[in-house]
């Protein structure tokens, strides 16, 4: 597992806190909020082999 930019979740914990509006003394929250969803996007495959469907063989006299 890599390490996300730094950068990256700053931007993300103040959209998020921004969004929230703007309360006092939630820093940790937002941060680790961030972190947790750049984390979540970056383990997603989104390449196009990903997206393509595994289909099952198809068995001769059977319809399809």
């Amino acid at each position: 597992m890599h390490m996300i930019d730094q950068e990256k979740i700053r931007d993300r914990a103040y959209q998020l806190w921004d969004r929230a509006g703007q309360p006092d003394g939630r820093e940790q929250e937002f941060w680790y909020d961030a972190e947790r969803e750049l984390a979540e996007e970056d383990a997603v495959d989104t390449s196009e082999e990903a997206a393509k469907l595994d289909m099952p063989p198809v068995v001769p006299g059977r319809p399809s």
